[in-house]
């Protein structure tokens, strides 16, 4: 009783600053994307996409948030939801947008402009795939494939060029894509208010492991 009154309070607790913390950083990349823009006439399509994967991890945890509070619970909400991976639902959708950001810009750090769009016309063709023949057995395997070497190349490439946006996402995704893995209730809550606060300390500018910032 106590292991399901913690675990309920720790969902609650992560639903709630995942609500607010996640658009916020998704706000401050996209004020520092936006700022660059101005000053060099240019965007950084590392900016773009970093803003890009925070920006669709919003609109998860929005809905995540109005599935999983009783308060606004809707009905039809929960059944396009869902909230597992059983199939290709909103949910799964959305993980599969952040899995294929996580490749594009892995492809776009390095500069391997034949793979910029590579992930997301694969995962769109999927998702026709499913649209019109209803076949979806391939996504998970995709998701736990493009999540897993999204994690390395960003270890990586954040190594390799001293880059603290870099390291920062590789250990959000190696928390995030982790905890999906593992499967565990009790895990994914911690999981949930550990990357918040790895994303407080980025956000405000206090995660700088490397002296030198060279693409975030």
């Amino acid at each position: 009783m106590v292991d399901d009154v913690l675990v309920a309070t720790l969902a609650h607790l992560g639903f709630s600053l995942n609500l607010f913390i996640i658009p916020i950083t998704a706000l401050i990349v996209g004020i520092k994307l936006f700022r660059e823009k101005k000053s060099t006439g240019k965007y950084n399509f590392v900016r773009v996409t970093i803003f890009s994967i925070f920006t669709t991890f919003s609109v998860l945890v929005i809905l995540e948030f109005l599935v999983n509070v009783p308060v606004v619970k809707s009905a039809l909400l929960v059944d396009l939801f869902v909230g597992d991976f059983e199939g290709l639902n909103l949910y799964t959708f959305l993980i599969g947008i952040i899995a294929s950001l996580g490749l594009t810009l892995i492809a776009v750090a390095n500069r391997w402009e034949s793979f910029y769009y590579s992930s997301l016309f694969f995962y769109s063709g999927m998702v026709i795939l499913f649209l019109f023949t209803g076949f979806d057995d391939f996504l998970m395997i995709y998701v736990y494939i493009s999540g897993s070497l999204s994690i390395i190349f960003l270890y990586l490439t954040a190594f390799r060029v001293k880059d603290n946006g870099a390291l920062a996402l590789a250990i959000f995704f190696t928390i995030a894509f982790g905890s999906v893995a593992l499967n565990d209730d009790f895990i994914t809550r911690v999981s949930v208010l550990i990357y918040d606060v790895v994303l407080i300390i980025y956000s405000l500018g206090f995660f700088k492991p490397f002296k030198e910032e060279v693409v975030s």
